[in-house]
């Protein structure tokens, strides 16, 4: 007697309908780019590989170049590398290449050197690294060099590049690695700095140092406060100092190792705790997490911060933008998502969460006055130095805030899925962008509107142009790595009209447009919705660069365009032919779960038959399971866990 097949498989036909008609709700729509800029452009764009005044090939160190910072100061570029720094003039634009006026040379000391070299380290990490490049005042660079493991910080003369005095000690300054991350900024005139303090990178630490208030750090080797963290930006606004980075969240130890991402503040004002709690230590010191996610019955979180802008305003709001990934082990993806200044201010003045076992997460009242807080004359507490030891007590052991800090609309902004890299760097100007590299060097620019509302929604983001910056023959053809075309930083040169894109060997100064593209169909100028371009009555698509006052048209809000004629060829074709590769989150959940659903019929089926072949052939003899057949564990031995066969799974 046959088994029937066609009546058990309906419903998994309907569900895996179902599942493949309600995938398109699970993530945002990611149309193609407008526009997308053609390869050759890369050759007119101006770049610095390590050339001087006169030269007229790159210098004989262009490969050594190995850029680890980059500042600009109004129309001139500091660019810090590997045992050396440059100063490098705007004005007057180049169409060939970015060189050099001034050049410090920098190498570390022959002693430090030796050192290093006996404690196992290479000869090329054994160089000076220039890890922390700082306006100090309106005349002076602070540059921190890692110095063979042995990090020293000085004084730079901004016109000249001369030293300012002495050497100091780089240590909680600067990081002994070049390979580590970490962030710096002046305020009032003292620094403040998150790094790591010793040579093995244990102790992590926010410091504060120079100027006229004592030196204060985080506790030392207290994974409440710092738990493995990877720091990626530092801004000043109002009273406090807020850092930006992810760590492993010790309020999720029961689920292993979790990534999530934070943002922590320092009163700027912080004068440390007591002889007795917190002597020489932040007094102020929370932090809480970031929520990037895309809303739904179950959020999907994006919890590795890549980079965030500085505070920008944007519909009336302080706003920073901030590029998160899905961890290395997830389904690619990346967003973009931005945070209200005042909302995250808000959070710090929430409830505190306390770990009382690895199962729970408790909040905690806080005891007045209330902890963190700080502390300035005409308050109960003048100084936080005055503050209770119930109150420092509390902020020793309660660092960690209960809610998290949502995103603008409680959306991403952007959100990509079908990219081949991650995007790791964000640059933003105010009335247009946001441009988002990817690790490889490829910009994307979008065009969103911030809804200036309470809610502070926004529209759906425009994908405008997708654009190269790296030059591989200029900035070297070879693969990833510390050597390969990853992009280290993204920023905005508006005063010029162009991105400042460093790379280790090459920086790069790329146009925020390219509205020659348009010329001679009014159609494809007003149509590519850049706020950068413009249709002028001569009949050509012109670039408008800020204070911009001549007669134009443009149409940014993406309105029809089918009464402004036809154009051939002059808008190019979307990348949807090089996209075919690449497999969207939407199918890859899909598809896993319809391969469970069909494998779990197909095993049902498999196993089914040959219990029933057995039973005909074996008359029933036997019983219990030490017949023939061997133990019913044996019948699965041919299957994966998923129930299709191995050679059946491999093929599909």
């Amino acid at each position: 007697m046959r088994t029937p097949r066609g009546p058990p498989s309906r419903p998994a036909l309907l569900l895996l309908l179902l599942l493949l008609g309600g995938a398109h709700g699970l993530f945002p729509e990611e149309p193609p780019p407008l526009s997308v800029a053609p390869r050759d452009y890369l050759n007119h764009y101006p770049v610095f590989v390590g050339s001087g005044p006169g030269r007229l090939s790159p210098s004989e160190d262009a490969d050594d170049l190995n850029i680890q910072r980059v500042l600009r100061v109004n129309r001139t570029l500091f660019i810090g590398g590997r045992d050396n720094l440059y100063r490098v003039e705007l004005e007057p634009p180049t169409s060939t290449e970015m060189r050099y006026q001034r050049k410090l040379t920098w190498p570390s000391n022959p002693s430090d050197i030796n050192v290093c070299r006996m404690k196992g380290k290479q000869e090329g990490e054994c160089r000076n690294f220039v890890k922390v490049l700082l306006l100090r005042d309106e005349s002076t660079l602070f540059v921190c060099g890692s110095n063979a493991f042995n990090p020293v910080c000085a004084n730079y003369s901004m016109d000249t590049l001369q030293p300012l005095g002495d050497n100091i000690s780089g240590m909680a300054r600067c990081p002994y690695d070049p390979k580590h991350a970490n962030v710096a900024l002046f305020s009032e005139g003292m620094l403040f700095t998150a790094t790591v303090t010793d040579f093995l990178a244990i102790d992590a630490v926010i410091y504060r140092s120079l100027g006229d208030r004592p030196t204060l750090r985080t506790v030392k080797h207290d994974s409440k406060w710092f738990k493995e963290p990877y720091f990626v930006h530092a801004v000043e606004w109002g009273s406090h100092i807020y850092f930006f980075f992810r760590e492993i969240a010790m309020e999720f130890n029961y689920l292993e190792k979790v990534v999530v991402s934070r943002v922590a503040r320092v009163c700027k004002n912080d004068m440390g705790g007591s002889p007795r709690v917190l002597e020489k230590q932040w007094t102020s010191f929370l932090k809480a997490r970031l929520n990037c996610s895309v809303p739904g019955d179950s959020h999907f979180y994006f919890n590795v911060l890549q980079a965030v802008t500085g505070v920008v305003s944007l519909g009336g709001r302080p706003v920073v933008l901030a590029v998160f990934s899905t961890p290395s082990n997830s389904i690619p993806g990346s967003a973009v998502c931005a945070f209200d200044m005042t909302q995250v201010a808000a959070v710090f003045e929430g409830r505190f969460r306390e770990q009382k076992s690895p199962g729970s997460a408790l909040t905690t009242p806080s005891p007045p006055p209330r902890p963190g807080c700080c502390a300035a004359p005409g308050m109960q507490y003048n100084a936080s130095s005055a503050f209770p030891d119930e109150i420092l007590n509390f902020v020793k052991t309660h660092s960690l805030m209960d809610e998290a800090v949502p995103s603008l609309g409680h959306a991403p902004w952007i959100v990509r899925t079908l990219m081949r890299h991650q995007l790791t760097r964000v640059a933003v100007d105010v009335g247009a962008g946001p441009w988002v590299g990817c690790e490889e060097g490829t910009v994307l620019k979008f065009l969103v509107w911030p809804n200036a509302s309470a809610s502070g929604t926004t529209g759906p983001s425009v994908f405008l142009e997708e654009f190269e910056t790296y030059r591989p023959d200029r900035c070297g053809w070879s693969g990833g790595g510390e050597t390969g075309h990853r992009l280290l930083s993204l920023e905005l040169d508006a005063a010029s009209g162009g991105l400042l894109a460093a790379f280790p060997r090459c920086v790069v100064r790329v146009p925020v447009a390219r509205c020659q593209q348009y010329s001679g169909c009014m159609k494809n100028c007003v149509g590519s919705q850049d706020p950068y371009c413009g249709w002028a009555p001569d009949g050509s698509c012109v670039f408008l660069s800020p204070g911009t006052r001549a007669t134009f048209e443009q149409d940014v809000s993406g309105a029809s365009t089918a009464g402004l004629g036809d154009c051939t060829g002059l808008l190019r074709a979307s990348l949807s032919g090089e996209r075919a590769g690449l497999v969207s989150v939407n199918l890859l959940v899909t598809s896993s779960v319809a391969a469970f659903v069909v494998g779990a019929v197909v095993s049902g089926f498999s196993v089914g038959w040959y219990v029933g072949l057995r039973e005909r052939r074996g008359g029933g003899a036997g019983g219990g399971g030490g017949g023939p057949g061997g133990p019913p564990e044996a019948l699965l031995a041919p299957l994966m866990q998923n129930g299709w066969t191995k050679a059946t799974l491999l093929q599909a």
